[in-house]
């Protein structure tokens, strides 16, 4: 019992703990307090430096200024697991703590010039896991779980304006990722348990390229392909030697609509689709490749507020049959109401404020049989608060 619960809480924890509680599969529903409380819906509506950058590099050619802008996310998971063994069920609630997710944008238009470049260095990932040893639940009766991960992102990116309706953009991008895990193993990968902390950041990269249309009738278009980030061989130092393996980040499209024919309204609509089936590390775990869909709004309330208001929905890449193996994600969202604000500080500064709530989600799932009896079976459940504060300078 003890090697198979350990071994599976391993693989999961080592082929998905770069997540985060508030995101679409492995990435991020949005990045920065203005981008979140649009619900994530950016493609075609950059309104910041730091949404733009990430969504849609072509899309920092439509930013009304130059600008830097900053963000800080602090995110709070409540995540249970429970367990339905020989007709009695048991709870054990996780304390994660707050997560702590960085943005920063940068987007000058270089004068004279059909060229705008910029730069987004944004955290597109993070997991925090902290399950305690229950006695009473038999999914954690032989000790406590724990994972900690952080994914980070440089993306610097150049658009170029084709005449007055057009424009695409490039960015490379290179991404960053540390990792800590207890138990690691045993399992495939490892054949004894042992300690996974203290690793080496790893790194990966790939690149992103994106189109954008601002229709002469109010309406914008926009389109985006977002390349799988390769990385190295994810490797841990161990008592048993050395545990390498291979972990990548989905492929992403996205497509998006806004429109800006109402006085002080701006309204946008994102679908995205996730491609973890061909992505290496989740097609071995079974994950299904998914849609997700964003909407949001905008409103000028007088010159020095706006509010903001989003809505955000994912399918879950992970089947009912594969609750087990998956048996430390966090990853079991579907709905994500966002609200916000931006205040006008000065005529360049802008003190921007959002609250996104991950609506409590549960997720059922047959134990294995052997050694759980054929009846038995395990949820897992989450809900988490975001709040966001950032800054604009336009300049």
């Amino acid at each position: 019992m003890r090697n198979l619960l350990s071994g599976s809480v391993a693989a999961f924890l080592i082929l998905t703990s770069i997540t985060t509680a508030s995101a679409q599969g492995i990435a991020v529903t949005g990045v920065g307090p203005v981008n979140r409380s649009m619900g994530g819906a950016g493609t075609a509506a950059p309104l910041d430096a730091i949404g733009a950058l990430h969504w849609n590099p072509a899309s920092i050619s439509y930013l009304e200024h130059d600008e830097v802008s900053f963000g800080m996310e602090g995110l709070l998971a409540d995540i249970e697991l429970s367990s339905t063994v020989g007709g009695s069920t048991h709870t054990t609630n996780g304390e994660a703590g707050v997560a702590v997710i960085p943005s920063v944008g940068w987007v000058d238009h270089l004068e004279g010039t059909p060229i705008t470049i910029g730069m987004g260095v944004y955290g597109i990932g993070g997991f925090r896991n902290n399950m305690p040893m229950d006695a009473s639940n038999p999914l954690l009766a032989s000790g406590p779980v724990f994972a900690d991960a952080e994914i980070m992102q440089i993306a610097p990116t150049i658009s170029m304006q084709l005449g007055e309706r057009w424009s695409v953009g490039i960015a490379p991008t290179i991404t960053a990722a540390r990792m800590m895990f207890d138990p690691l193993g045993p399992s495939a990968i490892t054949p004894t348990a042992t300690a996974g902390s203290g690793n080496r950041v790893h790194w990966g990269g790939g690149i992103q390229g994106g189109v954008y249309y601002a229709s002469p009738n109010c309406w914008r278009a926009g389109f985006t392909v977002k390349s799988p980030q390769w990385f190295e061989e994810f490797r841990f130092f161990t008592s048993s030697g050395v545990v390498g393996f291979d972990l990548d980040y989905p492929l992403i499209l996205s497509g998006g609509l806004a429109y800006y024919g109402w006085e002080r309204w701006v309204f946008a609509a994102d679908v995205r689709y996730f491609d973890y089936a061909n992505t290496a590390g989740f097609k071995d775990l079974g994950w299904q490749s998914v849609f997700a869909g964003a909407i949001g709004a905008q409103y000028q309330l007088t010159d020095l507020w706006k509010l903001r208001a989003g809505y955000n929905f994912n399918q879950n890449p992970i089947g009912s049959e594969d609750v087990f193996t998956n048996i430390a994600s966090p990853l079991i969202q579907t709905h994500n109401i966002a609200l916000g604000a931006g205040c006008l500080l000065t005529d360049n500064v802008e003190l921007n404020l959002a609250y996104v709530y991950l609506v409590n989600s549960e997720v059922s799932g047959p134990l294995p049989s052997p050694p759980f009896g054929a009846n038995d079976t395990m949820s897992h459940r989450i809900n988490a608060h975001s709040l966001l504060l950032g800054v604009q300078i336009r300049y």
